[in-house]
This record gives structure tokens, sequence and C-alpha cells, in this order.
């Protein structure tokens, strides 16, 4: 179950970063991010979402070792603690998603996501 939940998470956080790379890129999808603001994100907050991307690849990285299907040993003692940073972030985010944002889109999209995450995480970390 450990696995399942791992690479579900991980999924979560890679198709997250997929997202950031399209924002670079010009895509229009910025109002399902960082507030919503902008429909095409303007240069300067590209550089947020160029860090966002190396986060959450980062994270979703350590999702996969840490449910065995990377062997990155030296990243081991790093996994849990990158894990439990990630599940207070979306703790945070499912708040500031649900009732901070002024994007109906990054309201229904992101709330949901980072409250399934939220839940993966906190079952990889505390019941698993």
């Amino acid at each position: 179950m450990l696995e399942v939940f791992c690479f579900i998470a991980a999924i979560g956080f890679f198709a997250n970063a997929l997202l950031h790379l399209l924002l670079i890129a010009g895509f229009p999808l910025g109002e399902y991010v960082l507030g919503g603001k902008y429909v095409i994100l303007p240069y300067s907050m590209r550089v947020v979402s160029v860090l966002f991307l190396i986060v959450w690849s980062s994270v979703g990285i350590c999702y996969l070792n840490y449910g065995g299907f990377l062997d990155l040993t030296k990243l081991e003692s790093l996994d849990r603690i990158v894990i439990l940073a990630a599940t207070v972030f979306l703790l945070f985010a499912i708040f500031s998603n649900a009732f901070l944002t002024e994007s109906k889109k990054e309201r229904l999209v992101m709330t949901p996501f980072c409250l399934i995450t939220f839940i993966l995480s906190s079952s990889i970390l505390f019941l698993l």
C-alpha cells in the first residue's frame, strides 16, 4: 500500500511540475496557480514557476524513492523530511486555495488536488 500511495503522490507532484513548465513556456494556465491573477504569467512570475518546477520535481523524486521505485541511497535520509515538509505545505495550500484565492479555477482544481495529496502524504507518514 505504501508503494501505491507514494506512486500516486509522485504523479501528482510531477503533474504540478508539468503545469509550471507549461506556465514557463507561456501557456494560458495562470488562473490555476499563484492566486490566478494572470492568465499568462508575466516573466517575473515565471521565475517563481521555475522554482516550483524544481521543487515539485524534487518532491516527486523523493516520493518515488521512499516508495522503493528508485534506489537513490544518498537521498534516503532526506525523503521522510521532504515528504513531511510537503505535507505541511499541502495543509496550508488546502486553506489558501479553498478560501484565499480569488480564482475560481484554482479553487476548483487545486483544492481537491492538495486535499487528496495531503491525505496520501499523511497516510504515508503516519499510517503505513
